[in-house]
């Protein structure tokens, strides 16, 4: 049976606003065998290239970070004072944090002796990040004021921090008392908090934003992991793309979340994660949201910025892997 005009004029007017509501992103690539792990306000993107080595990337060049004397280097967080924060091996092989401005490397030293990795860094130089023990247990950390100072953790002596904000808030992951468990964590003041779980035994904070909001994973039972975001006090489920697993990397100040997820019926080992970007109470796949993607497929999203651009790494399922952003 034909449609009636009036159906096909209500069916169009219905479908519009769905369209429209519905933000495009283009990819611009990076060099192959680039990955991307952060992204600051105006788009610039701190990664690891093909040479290990950490990079910052801008519109008009690609800036190789160097090291402090050994062969390797990661980039890891750009914060918005055009500061670099990651590690890199020294002469003697031991890893040390670093903060990147104006063009040098400046070695953020080790912690009682033990490799450093930076993890996270704000407007005011702070970096946090955890140092690597003898026995491979990690110490969270914060730099501040020239002083690197342990945070504690929640009971085990083992924590690492992954995420900070302007207020100096730090997040990150910490082992409980008797190692039954981990925990996201929020550490204030000098005060650590467990920030507990969607349901099932352990969590991780990825980041935090201005407002105080975190980032990150939580076992939901036994078996099934998702990604979620802390706000106001309370921990929200915000879901994935039908699969077991999803890990949250990243937040904006709109509370905009990025990160991956496994499909229903993935094979381990041999499917694709996809990048997600949650938003207004739904989770995406980034994507459904590319234009013109072609045989790539954006596995992981690390970084998103006010202006929602997004840091991602692609792949095509012949090996071709790189660091992209996606900009609305």
């Amino acid at each position: 049976m034909r449609p009636s005009l009036l159906a096909l004029l209500l069916s169009s007017s219905l479908a519009a606003p769905h369209a429209h509501s519905q933000t495009l992103y283009k990819m611009t690539f990076r060099p192959p065998n680039t990955t991307s792990h952060a992204i600051d306000a105006s788009g610039r993107i701190v990664g690891v290239g093909a040479d290990g080595r950490g990079f910052l990337w801008s519109r008009t060049a690609m800036t190789g970070l160097g090291t402090l004397g050994g062969p390797a280097s990661a980039a890891t967080a750009i914060g918005p004072a055009n500061q670099v924060t990651g590690s890199s091996e020294a002469k003697n092989g031991a890893s040390h944090a670093f903060v990147y401005k104006d063009g040098a490397l400046r070695d953020l030293g080790t912690f009682k002796g033990w490799p450093t990795f930076g993890t996270a860094i704000n407007a005011s130089g702070q970096v946090a990040g955890y140092a690597l023990e003898r026995q491979g247990n990690d110490r969270a950390f914060l730099y501040s004021g020239g002083k690197m100072t342990a945070i504690g953790s929640l009971g085990s002596g083992v924590a690492r921090a992954t995420g900070i904000n302007r207020a100096g808030t730090v997040v990150g992951v910490s082992f409980l008392r008797g190692f039954t468990a981990q925990r996201a964590f929020v550490y204030a003041k000098g005060v650590m908090k467990d920030l507990g779980t969607l349901g099932g035994p352990s969590s991780a904070a990825a980041a935090i934003n201005e407002r105080g909001d975190v980032a990150g994973t939580s076992f939901v039972n036994a078996d099934v992991q998702h990604a979620f975001l802390y706000r106001g006090g309370a921990m929200v489920d915000i879901g994935s793309l039908g699969g077991a697993s999803t890990e949250a990397r990243a937040l904006n100040n709109a509370g905009m979340v990025v990160g991956y997820s496994t499909r229903a019926n993935d094979v381990p080992g041999d499917s694709f994660s996809r990048a997600f970007l949650y938003r207004d109470g739904v989770m995406h796949d980034l994507n459904d949201l590319v234009a013109r993607r072609g045989i790539w497929t954006v596995r992981d999203a690390v970084g998103i910025n006010d202006a929602r651009q997004i840091a991602a790494n692609a792949c095509t399922e012949y090996g071709d892997c790189r660091a992209v952003l996606l900009e609305p």
